[in-house]
């Protein structure tokens, strides 16, 4: 009997560091951090070279200036617009994104997101991506995570495509 008691208590041990190891491939176990700025969660949308791939992404200010997000760059030089829910269905640019002292702010792709876009170059599902976070005059490195399916990508970077093909935003990779 004792030693059924500890071959289950070991395959139990197993069983939850299986569950509870981290996984390498998520887009939220990876961030950036930027003097007082941390973003994490960043994921995008796969898009064909031509459409434009939203952006998403958590950022939080714990510095005493507030900080004011401006866009995002691609390696390619692609062009990017910060967007916003109005309500009732409407979207529309918005400019910049000012994140105040001691604040978090969701780019969920409800209510803000980022549009890249249109694409020098397909963005391939389950892929990462260099991009640069613009912080007014100031750039960083970001890394973009491209979610497993095309849920936000939209045909062109018009002023008449500024919303989100299904409402639905990049999702983040889960499991393992």
């Amino acid at each position: 009997m004792k030693r059924f008691v500890a071959v289950g208590a070991a395959v139990a041990t197993m069983a939850a560091y299986s569950i509870l190891q981290p996984c390498s491939a998520k887009a939220d176990d990876e961030g950036a951090v930027f003097g007082d700025v941390t973003v994490t969660q960043v994921a995008a949308t796969p898009a064909r070279a031509g459409e434009t791939a939203i952006v998403t992404f958590s950022v939080e200010n714990s510095g005493e200036d507030r900080v004011l997000i401006t866009g995002l760059r691609l390696s390619d030089g692609e062009p990017s617009r910060i967007m916003g829910s109005f309500g009732q269905g409407h979207t529309g640019e918005i400019g910049t994104l000012p994140v105040r002292s001691g604040a978090t702010e969701s780019l969920d792709g409800r209510k803000v997101w980022i549009e890249v876009g249109p694409l020098a170059r397909d963005l391939e599902p389950d892929t990462t991506v260099p991009a640069r976070l613009v912080l007014g005059s100031y750039e960083s490195p970001l890394t973009l995570h491209v979610g497993p399916v095309a849920t936000g990508s939209t045909r062109s970077a018009g002023p008449d495509t500024a919303r989100i093909a299904d409402r639905s935003p990049a999702q983040p990779r889960t499991g393992c």
